[in-house]
């Protein structure tokens, strides 16, 4: 591990305390809890109670809509536990084994594993992916006749979203099928929202026509034959690129989208294909690189051609496929049987019925050291894997 690395870090993390500390500090000294404006340790809350109306609009607008989806969330979280926690268990094995067929489980951390031009696409599915996922716990519960108590906005470490929260007495009062309905509702709804966003990926999108550069150095031989930002090289010495699609989160391995540059052989005489012609190209024993950069993710054009700027259609593509990959992790880990998430509250409407409380607070205890063990082995081991940090 380079000692970059650890810079990097370090300046990082200096630089979000220091942005919380004085958040924190302007917030006491204006006393903005007297707006309903909440500062503590890294998390800015914002409740209204004005969301609440849209809430209940929503959930008196399509009850019959709501009771169907609502049941058939109960079976979807279900399927949705026992999924990742098998996934989980079985991915411990190949990221010891066979790591070229794991699935790579990488936190998000600004500015150490994304980078912060990423972060201008992953936040706004973040966003849509929180704001939905509580909503849907709200309208659940209203259509349960659960009063929600405030709602509203929060910004968590960098991470806007939207939260929802039901009354805690009227909710552990309620019956064990509308405990499980509203539980259920929000990893549902996420599932629902990938499921949407890869419809329209693949209505919009047509296959990857290679890889886009990011940018290219004077001392490249192709900076003089006028390759710049946003061209495509679809094929180096026969090697086509851009062939390898995103990995989806909890589902396919990971896989190097710029993995096929590894495999050219970088010789004296080059046949580079772009979108603006054939080039053969020399290069000096000297200097066997290209001093080509090129953007992590393959070029798809959308279906509308020329019409659109390819930065455009670009960023479209990314956004889509970050929402997509993004409300399938929320999904998928917010099923994890272990607190606070959703999973947790899936099972304890089960634990509840134990009457032995020693014997359920035993049971609690080893499904959330079972939980918590599974998650942090494998972020552990996919460091180690694939040497993120190195």
């Amino acid at each position: 591990m380079s000692l970059n690395i650890y810079i990097r870090t370090g300046m990082y993390l200096v630089l979000i305390v220091a942005f919380w500390l004085a958040v924190y500090v302007i917030a006491k000294v204006l006393r903005l809890d007297r707006k309903n404006l909440y500062v503590k340790p890294f998390i800015i809350i914002y409740r209204t109670a004005k969301f609440n109306k849209l809430l209940d609009d929503l959930s008196n607008e399509f009850k019959e809509f709501w009771r169907y989806y609502s049941t058939l969330s109960v079976f979807l979280a279900f399927g949705l536990m026992l999924f990742s926690t098998y996934t989980l268990t079985g991915n411990i094995f190949k990221l010891l084994i066979r790591s070229e067929e794991a699935i790579g489980l990488v936190p998000i951390l600004p500015g150490i594993t994304v980078g912060f031009e990423p972060l201008l696409y992953i936040l706004p599915a973040i966003l849509v992916g929180l704001t939905v996922h509580e909503m849907m716990h709200g309208v659940v519960a209203r259509l349960e006749n659960i009063p929600v108590e405030s709602s509203g906005l929060l910004l968590a470490l960098i991470v806007f979203g939207g939260f929802v929260e039901p009354n805690e007495e009227a909710f552990k009062k309620s019956k064990s099928l509308s405990k499980l309905r509203i539980v259920s509702s929000g990893p549902s709804a996420n599932l629902a929202v990938a499921f949407i966003t890869l419809i329209v990926l693949n209505v919009l999108f047509q296959q990857p026509q290679g890889l886009l550069v990011y940018s290219v150095s004077p001392d490249s031989p192709l900076y003089k034959l006028g390759l710049d930002s946003w061209s495509i090289i679809s094929e180096i010495n026969g090697v086509r690129l851009g062939l390898t699609k995103p990995s989806i989160p909890f589902i396919t391995p990971y896989q190097n989208p710029l993995k096929e540059l590894s495999r050219l052989n970088i010789t004296d005489n080059l046949i580079i294909k772009t979108d603006k012609g054939v080039f053969n190209v020399s290069i000096g024993e000297s200097n066997r690189s290209l001093n080509v950069r090129f953007y992590a993710y393959p070029y798809s054009p959308s279906i509308f051609g020329d019409l659109l700027p390819r930065p455009v259609t670009f960023t479209g593509y990314l956004i889509l496929m970050y929402m997509c990959n993004i409300n399938i992790a929320f999904a998928i880990f917010n099923m994890l049987p272990v607190y606070p998430l959703d999973g947790y509250g899936f099972v304890d409407v089960f634990l509840a019925k134990v009457k032995n409380r020693v014997l359920r607070k035993t049971a609690t205890l080893c499904l959330n050291a079972f939980a918590l063990g599974l998650l942090l082995l494998n972020i552990g081991l996919t460091f180690l894997s694939f040497r993120i940090l190195s």
